[in-house]
């Protein structure tokens, strides 16, 4: 899928793989969310598409000039799940309205697990 917008000036597309990314980096800044989840199979989809690519964790809708997204994510032990989810919700349609200037109408936000934050290993020191 791909998002158009043509003018007498030339053309514009924006890939789902662009506003995919862009909705990743902007979810993952949010606090509380410790990675993603790759959506279940949409057999239909699947089918149509005869890829199995849809089973990644952003689903991109355009439906007129407004953007629908879906997001699969995993939080962080702890952390409570309203403000989490209205925080990606907020940050994901910030971002993409102002990188692409096209409406987000909506934006589902679906906690795929709740997960341990992994913490990046520390270096250590070998004495000598």
């Amino acid at each position: 899928m791909e998002i158009s917008n043509h003018n007498s000036k030339g053309g514009l597309v924006i890939s789902e793989d662009a506003i995919s990314t862009i909705v990743t980096n902007a979810a993952g800044d949010v606090d509380g969310v410790v990675g993603f989840s790759n959506r279940p199979a949409d057999v239909v989809s699947t089918i149509k598409k005869g890829s199995l690519k849809v089973t990644r964790p952003v689903r991109v809708v355009q439906e007129g000039d407004d953007i629908d997204i879906s997001l699969y994510i995993n939080i962080a032990v702890g952390k409570k799940i309203q403000p989490v989810a209205e925080e990606v919700q907020k940050a994901v349609k910030e971002a993409v309205q102002n990188m692409t200037s096209k409406l987000v109408s909506k934006v589902n936000v679906i906690i795929a697990s709740v997960e341990e934050p992994q913490n990046e290993a520390e270096p250590t020191e070998i004495e000598e």
